[in-house]
């Protein structure tokens, strides 16, 4: 079982080597520079009083870079000074231990600050998982309009922000379903998105809107460089074969709209219609085809 790692930064050498000989035999104990203390990988720090009045800000910093999760700061002080931590405690170091050092009572209060760290790593996890399935849609792994909603709002916030939106939607996907069912028209789904995501690059997101519809979000990608991709989705779609492991062999086509922020609209709300138009038109012009979003309709 992997050791607990503590940093312990202390001027005083007669300190340090107390700290280490009462704590390595259960912990992997490590020093650093002061300046190291945003960067290293630990789950406790203690630090002497001089050490934190330097390190203050960069210890500010660490905690917050570590929320929702509890990295805890032990600080030893003299006996004399006692009253001075009650200021800090909570803001910037969890607890106090005076000197002299009295080995027990640092054992206990080290363990017990590991243990609020280890619960709280524990949280995080849970939370992070929470909000994963919170914007992930169950029929195709991909996300949901939530993730869409809150998506579309941070890239529009950003300055100068570029973003092509495309609205697909699968031509004559009620007839899949009503040959081979809904939990194979359900996986159609997740394969046709699987297919879709192949064609994109990293930073592109894949949402189901709902029934057989997806919507793809390109960030940092104007008109042009959008409808080269999606024209290269749709023929990806077009060329590949679903329901292989059934034996069934399916062929697919998409219906594709697509709209750019800032030309196309000027808030989110709009640039959603105006996708959602242009793949309208591409269903009337005869199905599998790609049309792009144009001020006069045309």
């Amino acid at each position: 079982m992997k050791k607990p790692r503590l940093l312990i930064l202390t001027a005083n050498r007669a300190n340090r080597t107390l700290l280490e000989d009462c704590l390595t035999h259960d912990h992997e104990v490590v020093t650093a520079a002061g300046d190291d203390i945003l960067d290293i990988s630990f789950d406790l720090a203690i630090l002497d009083a001089p050490t934190l009045a330097d390190l203050k800000k960069h210890v500010e910093e660490r905690r917050k870079s570590e929320h929702p999760g509890f990295l805890p700061f032990l600080v030893f002080l003299p006996r004399a000074h006692a009253k001075s931590a009650s200021r800090f405690l909570g803001k910037i170091i969890d607890d106090v231990i005076l000197t002299p050092i009295e080995p027990t009572e640092l054992k206990a209060r080290v363990n017990n600050l590991l243990r609020l760290r280890t619960l709280s790593l524990e949280l995080k996890d849970r939370l992070e998982e929470l909000h994963k399935i919170s914007v992930t849609d169950d029929v195709s792994g991909f996300h949901n309009t939530r993730f869409l909603h809150l998506f579309l709002d941070e890239l529009l916030a950003q300055p100068k922000a570029i973003v092509s939106l495309v609205f697909t939607d699968m031509d004559k996907f009620k007839a899949v379903v009503d040959t081979h069912g809904h939990l194979l028209g359900a996986q159609v789904l997740r394969e046709a998105a699987e297919t879709f995501n192949r064609h994109l690059g990293p930073e592109d997101r894949i949402v189901r809107y709902g029934g057989d519809e997806y919507v793809i979000v390109l960030p940092g990608q104007g008109k042009a460089e959008a409808l080269e991709k999606i024209e290269t989705l749709r023929k990806g779609l077009e060329s590949d074969t679903f329901l292989r492991k059934e034996k069934i062999n399916l062929q697919i086509t998409a219906s594709i709209g697509l709209a750019t922020y800032p030309d196309d609209a000027k808030d989110k709300r709009e640039l959603l219609a105006a996708a959602d138009q242009c793949l309208f038109r591409s269903k009337a012009a005869g199905k599998n085809r790609v049309t792009v979003y144009k001020a006069d309709g045309q």
